[in-house]
């Protein structure tokens, strides 16, 4: 589903409307008349979203997490709930509420299949510091936030169809909003602790002065679609992937290849499609969005996320070294993890079990690149820079 623009019910007191070290951001110098939001907009490169100390950063976070909330209204894109938030300071955001607790588990089975699972704003903010810490940084800023939705929803948005649905429930208030039926139902309502909510709150990029939209989409080649994956669960679909990419010289390629790594480290079955940004046309790098579905089930290690891994035996040079630096002891991933998502403002984010199950993963990850190198060669595996 997509959390960028691309190429009901009636219930009882409804209410109407009354490096191997953790990246180091510091704080904007207050020299600069831009604002951090507008720093980070005209800072995205061909290759990354930002760049790697972004001294912007820290402060973009602070002001996603408190500046002042002019308006609110739903957002329509995708099967489940989210919101706009305008801010006093001129930024917008897109907002992911709270659906699922910490320690919630998704299984995974034929009673529980991937495309019933919700999106779990945790996610969304915990993939944006896996995205930073691995180097990729082609995930855009994303940060906690606890609102008070009396105050910042329901005082703030004139969207009757979003406010139609609020309504009061053992004392807290809740809504459904407008989305999928399998979301959006009296069964599966949005309820804060009173009228105070979690949610994450993602920067929004740019739309691009040739294009009506900020992205565009290709279809993912190894989508865990139902009826996609049959195609590349039984055959290797690997020569084709690198005819259409120009035999692996567009960089789209290996980003593709760290798609599945991140993929694989989150266990992501939302997947269907990568995203370009339209400010780059075809040169741009595959962003890293809607992560919603991610940090699922801490137990779930499926290996066929790897796919394009050992079909491909290809990965970026610097990934590798990357993930082996991640895995010595003293600069672990899960370490790494906790500690950048220590200054979120509802941390913690994710619970210990996943912070372990990366580890276990990346070790994994590793394994399967070894593999690679049996087979072919560390010199024909690893490409680029």
């Amino acid at each position: 589903m997509l959390i960028y623009q691309h190429s009901k019910g009636n219930h009882q007191n409804n209410i109407s409307r009354n490096e191997i070290q953790q990246p180091q951001f510091k704080k904007t110098p207050k020299v600069s008349s831009q604002k951090p939001w507008q720093m980070f907009q005209k800072g995205i490169m061909k290759d990354n979203m930002y760049s790697a100390d972004a001294p912007y950063m820290q402060d973009l976070l602070d002001s996603l997490s408190h500046n002042e909330i002019q308006r609110t209204h739903m957002f329509k894109g995708g099967s489940q709930v989210k919101l706009f938030f305008w801010f006093a300071n001129g930024n917008t955001a897109l907002v992911k509420p709270m659906r699922m607790k910490r320690d919630d588990t998704y299984p995974y089975s034929s009673k529980h299949p991937f495309w019933l699972d919700p999106e779990r704003h945790n996610a969304e903010i915990a993939s944006f510091h896996l995205d930073r810490i691995l180097n990729f940084r082609r995930a855009v800023p994303v940060a906690g936030r606890l609102i008070n939705m009396t105050k910042e929803i329901l005082q703030k948005s004139s969207d009757k169809e979003l406010l139609d649905t609020f309504f009061w429930k053992d004392g807290n208030l809740c809504f459904i909003g407008v989305c999928a039926p399998w979301f959006c139902n009296d069964e599966h309502p949005i309820c804060g602790i009173g009228d105070m909510l979690e949610v994450s709150v993602a920067q929004f990029i740019p739309k691009s002065p040739s294009s009506k939209y900020a992205v565009f989409d290709r279809a993912y080649p190894w989508s865990q679609g139902v009826k996609e994956s049959k195609v590349w669960k039984n055959a290797n679909i690997c020569d084709k992937v690198l005819m259409e990419l120009q035999n692996g010289k567009h960089r789209n390629f290996l980003d593709l290849i760290d798609v599945a790594i991140f993929d694989f480290l989150i266990v992501n079955y939302d997947r269907h499609h990568y995203t370009l940004l339209s400010m780059f046309k075809n040169e741009s790098f595959v962003a890293l969005l809607d992560n919603g579905k991610g940090f699922g089930n801490p137990n779930k290690d499926d290996i066929t996320f790897l796919a394009p891994v050992y079909q491909c035996c290809k990965v970026r040079r610097s990934t590798y070294y990357r993930l082996k630096e991640l895995s010595q002891e003293n600069s672990k991933l899960s370490t790494l993890m906790r500690s950048s998502m220590s200054h979120d403002a509802i941390s913690p984010i994710i619970s210990e079990k996943f912070l372990t199950a990366l580890d276990r993963r990346l070790k994994k990850v590793l394994e399967t690149i070894q593999t690679c190198f049996m087979d072919n060669s560390e010199d024909k595996v690893l490409m680029g820079a």
